[in-house]
């Protein structure tokens, strides 16, 4: 299997629910589930943030006439289009949604099924400007026909970049339910921009100090949650390398040394 991933890219004013990602830039959406056929497409996306950028969210999901939150090209009207709020908490939801179109330009799933057919899996997520999506697929052939078809249709105002077309890489069970232990979305925002600005690298590009003014945050306060972040990847990687009964010993160990 071969890992297709592309990058939407798109400008402010184009599309309601990705202006909400681009003036929040701490809210960030990724994919449990999602599937389609030529005919229909359903999906659950985990959105976090701060409470109330997720509550003007779900706003603009109620006042919608037509959840257009998968349109990642021109055109693609619904025929149908249903979402609901299946869970929640305050920096947290899970969200369904099912969507039928018209014919014409499609939007992204659409196009993927009509060409990979039965078996086809996908990942997306969203924050700022993109909406990013991996396909598994099994046939290198077929990329070059899915990515005709979807730069041939985007509307103005977007633009389509090929990341990789590779083994998988990215592909991780996600779970379902809301993860209340999980990294918080400032913290995890925080890490991705020293990520991004090449906090990490040697030599390092950026400062702390020039990332919190590139984010226009307090330097204390992206120091803060960098320090926060950093903690807990590394309680993450112990508990997924060692055992309990290895966590327990090395705890035991530290503590006789000391």
């Amino acid at each position: 299997m071969r890992e297709f991933a592309f990058t939407v890219e798109y400008e402010k004013g184009v599309d309601e629910f990705m202006d909400h990602f681009i003036e929040n830039s701490n809210l960030h959406s990724q994919t449990i589930a999602i599937h389609a056929t030529t005919e229909s497409m359903w999906r659950l996306d985990r959105m976090s943030g701060p409470p109330d950028v997720l509550e003007e969210f779900d706003e603009r999901l109620n006042h919608a006439s037509v959840c257009n939150e998968v349109i990642g090209m021109c055109g693609s009207p619904a025929i149908e289009s249903t979402h609901e709020i299946l869970a929640r908490t305050p920096d947290s939801r899970i969200v369904y949604a099912c969507r039928k179109e018209r014919d014409g330009v499609r939007s992204i799933p659409y196009v993927a099924a009509k060409h990979i057919g039965d078996g086809l899996l996908m990942q997306a997520e969203r924050r700022g400007h993109q909406y990013q999506w991996r396909l598994l697929i099994d046939d290198e052939e077929t990329v070059g026909a899915i990515y005709e078809e979807l730069n041939d249709g985007l509307q103005d105002g977007l633009s389509l970049s090929v990341q990789r077309l590779s083994d998988p890489e990215c592909w991780v069970n996600t779970g379902i339910g809301i993860n209340e232990d999980g990294l918080p979305p400032e913290q995890q925002a925080a890490l991705e921009a020293a990520v991004e600005y090449g906090y990490y690298q040697k030599p390092r590009k950026h400062t702390v100090q020039e990332i919190s003014e590139k984010l226009d945050v307090p330097n204390s306060t992206l120091q803060y949650r960098l320090t926060r972040a950093e903690a807990w990847l590394a309680t993450q990687f112990v508990s997924d390398v060692l055992s309990p009964e290895e966590q327990q010993t090395k705890t035991v160990n530290i503590e006789l040394e000391v």
